[in-house]
């Protein structure tokens, strides 16, 4: 038995009708949502269209920070990475792993960190500002912006809202979710998230317990759709 051999073999085996099933929050109970292999194509080939926007290339080393339980989300942009022909570390969203993520930026020339969240950099403590001072571009949750922009960092914004992301353009004015997929609206401060695309998990207007507001005012850097602007205190 060779690995070309168990490879060949694997083939052969029926795939599974789901990538995989994710889990967030509606209404403020926990909640399952399907992912289809075909779901996961679309989210894969919107994250390489997003990091190609970024300069992510041949040889890009990007630090992409995220939980296991977060691949979902996470797990298209990895595999983008890859396809755009960059490599990728991952680092963990704790604030005892911070370590990891501190060592990878500065020993491997890390250009683009995707993820970053309040405890990690929290847990980078005095070290967060001269850890991240070579990274080209910086994309944060939430909570985390104040604490990087207080190291004196700059970053745009990666947010989690409910089995949707959202991502910063250049810009830096709100951020993008994929709009052949979802469509987020605002309820008051409370975002909802509708599903537009033919996915497995259809949802309507959910309330996906994250906080924010959305414009629909034409965005600089061309692309069509709402912007969306979440709370640093209720975004993931």
């Amino acid at each position: 038995m060779t690995l070309r051999s168990t490879t060949l073999a694997t083939d052969s085996v029926p795939r599974a009708a789901l990538w995989g099933i994710g889990r967030d929050h509606v209404d403020g109970q926990p909640a399952d949502f399907h992912i289809s292999w075909e779901d996961w194509q679309r989210d894969t080939a919107w994250a390489e269209s997003m990091l190609a926007y970024h300069g992510v290339g041949s040889g890009t080393a990007v630090l992409i920070i995220g939980g296991m339980p977060e691949s979902p989300w996470f797990d298209p942009f990895e595999t983008a990475v890859l396809r755009l022909g960059g490599h990728y570390s991952l680092g963990e969203i704790f604030s005892f792993e911070a370590f990891r993520a501190g060592m990878y930026a500065t020993r491997l020339g890390v250009d683009v960190v995707f993820g970053i969240n309040r405890a990690v950099a929290e847990g980078l403590g005095d070290e967060l500002g001269t850890a991240l001072a070579g990274v080209r571009r910086i994309f944060a949750r939430p909570d985390a912006v104040p604490v990087l922009e207080a190291a004196g960092l700059t970053a745009l914004t990666v947010s989690r809202i409910g089995p949707a992301l959202a991502v910063s353009c250049t810009m830096g004015d709100g951020a993008h979710v994929n709009t052949e997929e979802w469509l987020v609206e605002a309820n008051g401060d409370d975002l909802l998230l509708t599903t537009v695309g033919p996915r497995a998990h259809q949802m309507t207007k959910q309330h996906v317990g994250v906080t924010g507001h959305v414009t629909k005012d034409p965005c600089a850097c061309g692309r069509l759709g709402a912007r969306v602007y979440v709370s640093p205190d209720r975004g993931v």
